[in-house]
C-alpha cells in the first residue's frame, strides 16, 4: 500500500467520510479545512509536502501544529480540539487499514483535548424572542418571508443549515404539523410545530405561490437561501427590537441562538430533558445536559428523572425471595 500521505487523506475522504459515513457537505468542508491548515503549517515549516510520507506526520509534528494554531492563527482552544478531533478520526481510520502504523498513530491518538471552561450556551428570555418576531412587517410579501424564516428558526430550533436545506413539502401542515428536518449526520427526525407558526408558514407558502419541489426559502435571486441571508435577517430584527426596548436583547444575535434559546425555554419550563434531546436531534443526553444549568430547580428534577430511568427504588426492585438472596449474601460479607 503506498505510504504517501496524499493517498491516505484522499482515502480518508473519498471512502470514510463520504462513502462509509455519508457525511454532510458542512462536515467535510470542516474536515477539509483542518487538512488544509496542516498543509499550510508544513509549507510555513519549510517541510516539504510534495511527497511527504504519512510516517513524516508523527506526534511531535502534530504537536507543533497545535501549538501552531494558537500562535499563528489564534485559535482558542475549542477549535484547536475540534482540528485534533478531526485529526485523531484520520489517524485512527490510517491505524485501520495500515496496522503496520499502529505505533505511531496510537501516540497521536493520545494527545490529550485542552481544557475548555464549559460556558451555558447565549440564551435570549421569551420577550426578547417575541420583540424580535413583532419588529417584523408581515404585511409585505418580504416581510412576511422574514417572520416565516425568524418564527420557524426558534420555534423548531433547528439549525441554521438545516433550515436552508428545507423543501415545501417538508413541512407537513394539519392537526400535528410538523417538519421532517434533514439532520446532522444524515439523519432524520420530525419536528412538531406551534400552530401559529403553522399559520404564518402557510401563509408564506400561499403568499408565494410555492410548489412542493421548492426550496422553502429563498432569497431575493430565487437562490436557496444561506446561513449569511438568516444572520443578516435576524441582526436586522434585533437591531430594530433593541432600539425600540432598550436592552431587551444582550449581545450579538445569531442564527444558533435561537437554538440555544428554544432549548432553554423547554427545559425551563418543566420539558423532559431525553424530550429536548430528540426534539434537538442530539445522539447524547450529554449534550443536552448544558442546558440545564442555568435553572437549579430544573437540574434537580432532570437528575431525577435521570435517575428513575437507571437507578432501582430501593430492594423493592427485587422479589421477595431475591430479597432474601441478597440479604443473606450481604450478611455473609461480615
Amino acid at each position: 500500500m503506498s505510504g504517501d500521505f496524499s493517498f491516505y487523506v484522499q482515502r480518508y475522504f473519498m471512502s470514510y467520510l463520504m462513502k462509509q459515513h455519508n457525511y454532510g457537505q458542512n462536515t467535510i468542508s470542516s474536515y477539509r479545512d483542518t487538512f488544509r491548515l496542516l498543509l499550510t503549517f508544513m509549507s510555513e515549516s519549510n517541510r516539504d509536502i510534495s511527497k511527504k510520507s504519512i510516517n513524516e506526520i508523527d506526534y511531535e509534528m502534530i504537536l507543533e501544529f497545535l501549538t501552531w494554531l494558537s500562535s499563528v492563527r489564534n485559535n482558542g482552544i475549542s477549535t484547536k480540539n475540534v482540528r485534533l478531533a478531526h485529526l485523531k478520526s484520520f489517524f485512527r481510520y490510517v491505524m485501520m487499514i495500515s496496522p503496520e502504523h499502529s505505533w505511531q498513530c496510537s501516540k497521536i491518538l493520545g494527545i490529550p483535548f485542552g481544557k475548555e471552561d464549559k460556558k451555558t450556551p447565549a440564551c435570549m428570555s421569551m420577550n426578547g424572542i417575541k420583540q424580535i418576531l413583532s419588529s417584523i412587517d408581515a404585511s409585505s410579501d418580504e416581510g412576511l418571508r422574514h417572520l416565516a424564516i425568524l418564527s420557524l428558526l426558534y420555534d423548531s430550533a433547528c439549525r441554521v443549515q438545516e433550515i436552508i436545506a428545507l423543501n415545501v413539502m417538508d413541512f407537513q401542515p394539519g392537526r400535528c404539523c410538523r417538519i421532517y428536518v434533514h439532520g446532522k449526520g444524515n439523519k432524520h427526525r420530525s419536528v412538531p410545530l406551534l400552530d401559529e407558526t403553522e399559520k404564518i408558514v402557510s401563509k408564506y407558502i400561499r403568499q408565494y405561490r410555492l410548489t412542493p419541489e421548492s426550496p422553502l426559502f429563498c432569497n431575493r435571486k430565487g437562490d436557496r437561501l444561506t446561513r449569511q441571508g438568516i444572520r443578516y435577517i435576524i441582526r436586522k430584527y434585533s437591531k430594530i427590537a433593541n432600539e425600540t426596548v432598550p436592552g431587551i436583547i444582550d449581545g450579538s444575535v445569531y442564527p444558533h441562538r435561537m437554538r440555544h434559546s428554544k432549548a432553554t425555554h423547554l427545559v425551563d419550563n418543566g420539558v423532559n430533558i431525553y424530550n429536548v434531546r430528540d426534539f434537538l436531534g442530539h445522539e447524547s443526553i450529554a449534550t443536552t445536559q448544558v442546558y440545564l444549568t442555568t435553572n437549579p430547580e430544573v437540574t434537580r428534577k432532570a437528575i431525577e428523572s435521570i435517575a428513575k430511568k437507571t437507578v432501582p427504588e430501593s430492594l423493592d426492585f427485587f422479589s421477595e425471595e431475591k430479597k432474601d438472596d441478597l440479604l443473606s449474601f450481604l450478611d455473609a460479607l461480615g
